[in-house]
């Protein structure tokens, strides 16, 4: 019994501190989009969504009549402390690779141009490199294609939920 719960402190201590990776990339041309979470730090990886996989066809249910639920709206407290642990928790994310570029047009030269001047200056203050913003004075459009690498240690979430349950008692 002292053997299995030993065991059991390993493997709960292997998952909370391996780093879970988080990697997703989107095209436009042709439109496609991956997300993948690898665990363990990437060594058992897990497609989430892949939207060049074969889809299998939805059986079709049949239809039963059921009461009316009610919608629960979350409360103003809660929006508000998932929004702050939100925040906290991208402070916990580390960012291992972001490529990518956007070619946007808006359909009048003069608003791509004040969007492009706008948006760039947002782009150069971020820490990150590797994103490209392309301006198309021509056409209006949004296309694209980028790749990001997100990894984050679960450890490091743990403050972070206790002080989200905190603030909701």
């Amino acid at each position: 019994m002292l053997w299995a719960l030993v065991g059991l402190g390993l493997l709960l201590a292997v998952l909370l501190l391996a780093p879970l990776r988080l990697r997703a990339e989107a095209a436009t041309d042709p439109v496609r989009l991956r997300v993948e979470l690898g665990l363990l730090g990437g060594l058992l990886p897990l497609a989430l969504v892949d939207s060049t996989r074969a889809r299998k066809p939805a059986r079709a249910k049949p239809e039963t009549a059921r009461p009316a639920k009610k919608k629960r709206r979350p409360s103003a407290k809660m929006l508000r402390a998932g929004a702050r642990a939100g925040l906290e928790a991208l402070g916990c994310l580390r960012i291992d690779r972001l490529r990518g570029e956007a070619r946007i047009g808006l359909g009048d030269p003069a608003l791509t141009g004040e969007f492009w001047g706008r948006a760039s200056g947002i782009l150069i203050a971020l820490p990150w490199r590797g994103f490209r913003l392309v301006p198309l004075f021509d056409r209006q459009a949004l296309e694209g294609e980028g790749e990001i690498a997100l990894s984050v240690i679960p450890a490091r979430l743990l403050p972070v939920l206790a002080r989200f349950v905190w603030r909701l008692r």
